[in-house]
């Protein structure tokens, strides 16, 4: 399991009744990010988690708070994620 801490630099949600895709660039910097992912499999658990895990991303961004997304070590899906204290 890799992970990626930083701060939520960028973030594209698209949404729509029971569908949610969201793209999260996260990073120490603008220019030093990572492209990861927040997306589920139609189930009702999958498209709370990532609901909740795209709030959570949206907030932590909105208030500049780092965060640690957990992904595959071959993949750039989010597994959770993390905000981290100040």
């Amino acid at each position: 399991m890799a992970s990626t801490t930083g701060i939520v630099q960028r973030m594209t949600v698209f949404a729509s009744v029971g569908n949610l895709l969201a793209c999260a660039w996260i990073g120490p910097t603008a220019s030093d990010t990572e492209l990861l992912a927040v997306n589920h499999d139609g189930s009702p658990e999958e498209l709370a988690f990532a609901t909740n895990a795209v709030q959570m991303l949206a907030t932590a961004s909105t208030n500049y708070r780092p965060v640690t997304a957990f992904h595959g070590d071959t993949d750039a899906l989010i597994t959770s994620v993390r905000v981290e204290s100040v």
